[in-house]
């Protein structure tokens, strides 16, 4: 979850069945790569920008692909919101005010578990 103060970044896959529903940028981890390297080049790969103050939130195992999700919030790292799709992946990056973000469909993801805690409030 890359926050910009009470800002929250959320994305859309470019293919697939999830395209319609909003998402928090997501990855897999490199063999011998610390999860916050992957977090860093992740979020570069997909968004193009830089982030600092790495947070572990949760992991959640996930039974429908046999992985287990590492959830982290995380800070853009310049004052410059411009988002760089990388567009075999996304279709869409958008920034919302914690008051305007979308409602999600899915209550099971961590992913949605922390979009609506950082939509609470800080974390």
């Amino acid at each position: 979850a890359v926050t910009h103060g009470d800002r929250l970044l959320l994305t859309k896959y470019a293919r697939s069945m999830n395209a319609r529903s909003y998402a928090l940028i997501a990855g897999f981890n490199e063999i011998g790569e610390p999860l916050e390297d992957t977090v860093r080049r992740e979020v570069m790969e997909e968004v193009g920008l830089p982030v600092k103050n790495i947070r572990f939130y949760k992991s959640q195992p996930w039974s429908f692909s046999g992985s287990l999700l590492a959830g982290f919030y995380c800070d853009l790292d310049t004052d410059d919101e411009t988002v760089t799709l990388q567009r075999d992946e996304l279709g869409e990056g958008t920034w919302f005010d914690r008051d305007s973000i979308p409602a999600g469909a899915s209550t099971i993801s961590l992913t949605q578990e922390m979009i609506d805690r950082f939509r609470q409030g800080p974390v």
